[in-house]
C-alpha cells in the first residue's frame, strides 16, 4: 500500500523536485555561486507552489491501492488430472467447470452402493418367500406328529409301560419343535415385509455420501470470477484440500486507506465516496464506505505530545463500484470524501 494520505499527483511533484535538487551540484560546476544562488530561490518558490497546490486540491483525498476478494478452490478428495478447461485470464460464470478430477476408487465405491441400494429395494426374491413358508409348514407338520407322540408317551409313562426318560424325551422334542415352528414363521414374516425403512435410509445415506466424493472431481467456479491462477495440470496427483486455482471476483474490488482523527466526526458507514486511479485520469468511479477501524495506529508510534495526537489515524475499507471492469487489483487510487468540511485541517493528511 502506499504511503498514507499521499496521492500520486503529489507523489510526482516531490519527486520532481528531488530530481531538480540533485542537479545543483552539477550545476555549480557550469555555473557560478550567484546563479546556483538563483536557481535554489526558484526551487524554493516552486516547492513552496506545489505545497499549497497539494493542499488544496486533494484536501479532502487520501491514497491507497486497490485489493480484490480472492477465492481458492480445491478438491475435498485427492485425484489425478484428467482434463483443465480453463485458462489463466478466463472469464468465469457460476458453476463453469475449471479441471476434472478422477479417482478409479470412488466411482466402484459408488457403484456398490448403489447396487446395495438397489437390492434393497428389491426385497426378498420370491423363491426365498416360498422357501420360508415352506420350511415353516413342515416344522409345523412334525410339531404336529410331536405333539401326538408326546400325548401318548403320557399315557404309556402311566400306565408304567415306557421309562421316564423315555416319557421325558417325547415331551422335551415337542417343545424344541414349538420353538423352531414360531422361529420360521418369523423368518416367512420379515420376508413377506420387505427391507426395514431403517436399512433404506441408511442405503441412500451411502449412496449419496459417494455422489458428494464424486461431484468433488469436478471443480467449478462458484460464481462470477476471473481465473487468475491455475496451480496445476493435466496428469497431476493432487492430495486432498490441494488448492487447484486461485479466483478473483472484479466485482468485489475494495482500497483501504487511512484518514486523521478529525475526519471522523463527518463520515459513517454507507457514506458515498469518489475515487481516481492514474489509469482513467478524468473518470471518477463511485465508493461505499464499508469499515471503519474501531482502533487507530499512530504516526509516530510512540506519542508523546499533544500536537502528536493529530497523527492518528484510523483505516477505512472503501467498496468501489466496478460494473464497467476497468478497476484492477493493484491500481493506485485517490479516494475523495465530498463530505468533508472546506475548513476542516488535513495537514496531516499530506
Amino acid at each position: 500500500m502506499l504511503a498514507p494520505y499521499r496521492s500520486t499527483a503529489g507523489y510526482a511533484r516531490r519527486s520532481r523536485l528531488a530530481s531538480a535538487q540533485n542537479l545543483l551540484p552539477r550545476m555549480h560546476s557550469y555555473f557560478g555561486d550567484t546563479t546556483l544562488v538563483l536557481l535554489a530561490g526558484v526551487i524554493s518558490a516552486l516547492g513552496l507552489l506545489a505545497s499549497c497546490s497539494r493542499h488544496n486540491s486533494n484536501g479532502d483525498s487520501v491514497s491507497g491501492t486497490i485489493d480484490s476478494d480472492e477465492v481458492h478452490v480445491a478438491s475435498r478428495y485427492g485425484g489425478r488430472v484428467t482434463k483443465i478447461l480453463a485458462q489463466e485470464g478466463d472469464t468465469l460464470k457460476p458453476g463453469q467447470v475449471i479441471a476434472e478430477l478422477d479417482a478409479a476408487e470412488l466411482k466402484a465405491r459408488r457403484d456398490q452402493a448403489a447396487a446395495q441400494l438397489a437390492e434393497l429395494e428389491a426385497g426378498p426374491r420370491k423363491e426365498e418367500i416360498e422357501a420360508a413358508q415352506h420350511d415353516w409348514e413342515a416344522l409345523t407338520a412334525s410339531l404336529a406328529l410331536a405333539r401326538a407322540d408326546a400325548k401318548r408317551a403320557d399315557e404309556l409313562f402311566a400306565n408304567k409301560t415306557i421309562s421316564e426318560t423315555e416319557h421325558d424325551g417325547a415331551i422335551r422334542r415337542a417343545e424344541a419343535l414349538e420353538k423352531n415352528v414360531a422361529a420360521a414363521k418369523s423368518r416367512y414374516d420379515l420376508l413377506r415385509a420387505g427391507t426395514r425403512p431403517e436399512r433404506l435410509a441408511q442405503a441412500h445415506a451411502q449412496l449419496a455420501e459417494m455422489d458428494a466424493q464424486l461431484s468433488e472431481m469436478r471443480i467449478a467456479a462458484p460464481s462470477d470470477s476471473v481465473l487468475e491462477v491455475l496451480a496445476v495440470k493435466a496428469g497431476d496427483v493432487l492430495a486432498p484440500n490441494r488448492e487447484i486455482a486461485t479466483l478473483v471476483l472484479p466485482q468485489h474490488l475494495w482500497v483501504r486507506v487511512y484518514v486523521p482523527e478529525p475526519w471522523l466526526g463527518h463520515i459513517k458507514l454507507g457514506d458515498p465516496v469518489k475515487a481516481r486511479v492514474d489509469s482513467f485520469a478524468n473518470k471518477e468511479f463511485q465508493g461505499t464506505i464499508e469499515q471503519i477501524a474501531r482502533s487507530a495506529e499512530f504516526t509516530p508510534r510512540n506519542v508523546q505530545t499533544t500536537e502528536d495526537r493529530i497523527k492518528q489515524v484510523f483505516g477505512v475499507k472503501v467498496r468501489l463500484d466496478n460494473r464497467e471492469g476497468l478497476l484492477r487489483a493493484g491500481m493506485s487510487t485517490d479516494v475523495f470524501f465530498p463530505n468533508l468540511p472546506s475548513g476542516l485541517d488535513a495537514s496531516v493528511a499530506h
